[in-house]
């Protein structure tokens, strides 16, 4: 079979399927989707809130600082005092006076407590050193020597059983000239220069004593001397120089 007669057998098939095709309906075709859009809502104005007044902040009442406690000063340890050296020199008092003066402080102190008759250990004794710058020649009844005006010593005395009050003084080195004024409980001096001719060591007694203040120097013979040594108080007449 040619290729017409193949043709020609095949136009009525292709023109049934024109025909239909031309009775067939399209449908719209569909165009993309667009999301709606929102619809802008408007909004209410905003509502002013109601304006309270002004409070005024409460007053609080004054706060006094606090005051800081006082700080107590740093405390220095506790040191051991010194210990006072032994006696090399008399004490000075002042060198402007000219005689002695019995209502002076006691260079060398006083007992305590006072001595009264009978007292104990027996003799009573304290270390002085003799000498000074007045003449004690002034106050005649054989007084001699040189003293300091303030008296060495002073002790207040009560008399009782005992009939002898005696004062006496030992130099440190046998031979040195020391002497020995005393002023009484009455204001009267005594004075000695020399216990025996075997010794320059001076001693006064009071028979009976009498109650009351006794201030006693010890001098130096000599101008310029200053012997040290011991004055002794005492009641029995064993003890002596």
């Amino acid at each position: 079979m040619t290729a017409i007669h193949r043709f020609a057998r095949a136009l009525p098939v292709l023109a049934t399927a024109i025909a239909l095709a031309g009775c067939v309906t399209l449908g719209p075709t569909a165009s993309p989707t667009v999301p709606p859009t929102a619809v802008p809502t408007a909004s209410p104005p905003p509502t002013a809130r109601p304006t309270l007044p002004p409070t005024a902040p409460p007053t609080l009442p004054p706060t006094t600082p606090p005051t800081a406690p006082p700080t107590a000063p740093a405390t220095a340890p506790p040191t051991t005092p010194p210990t006072a050296p032994p006696v090399t020199a008399p004490p000075t008092s002042s060198p402007e006076a000219a005689e002695l003066d019995p209502n002076q402080e006691a260079r060398y102190g006083s007992p305590e407590p006072p001595l009264e008759s009978g007292f104990e250990p027996d003799p009573y004794s304290v270390a002085i050193i003799s000498g000074g710058p007045i003449n004690v020649a002034y106050l005649e009844n054989g007084c001699v020597g040189y003293a300091e005006p303030n008296p060495d010593f002073e002790v207040q005395y009560t008399a009782g059983a005992q009939t002898l009050l005696r004062f006496y003084f030992v130099a440190d080195t046998p031979g040195e000239d020391a002497t020995l004024i005393i002023n009484d409980p009455v204001s009267g001096w005594h004075c000695n220069d020399d216990f025996s001719d075997s010794t320059h060591d001076p001693s006064i007694d009071f028979s009976p004593p009498l109650s009351g203040y006794y201030d006693i120097w010890v001098g130096s013979y000599s101008s310029g001397d200053f012997v040290a040594g011991t004055l002794y108080i005492t009641e029995l007449s064993s003890n002596h120089p």
